[in-house]
């Protein structure tokens, strides 16, 4: 095994990054923003972007938390 240290120097070569670490399965550990991790992939960053336009428009649901594992 091999471990790099890579040293990012914008948003966009994170998502990159993470977008070849993804599609190998690599593992990884780091200091990773969690909203960066969540925008780091088209899929991820698309699905992100339909919930907050969904809330902004109040397109939401109420649940009642003794509702949340049945």
């Amino acid at each position: 095994m091999t471990t790099l240290v890579l040293k990012v120097k914008d948003r966009k070569q994170l998502i990159a990054l993470m977008d070849v670490v993804q599609r190998f399965k690599i593992p990884f550990s780091g200091n990773i923003d969690e909203s960066e991790y969540l925008l780091s992939t088209a899929e991820n960053r698309e699905s992100l972007e339909k919930s907050l336009k969904h809330a902004d428009e109040g397109k939401t649901r109420a649940i009642n938390t003794s509702d949340l594992w049945k």
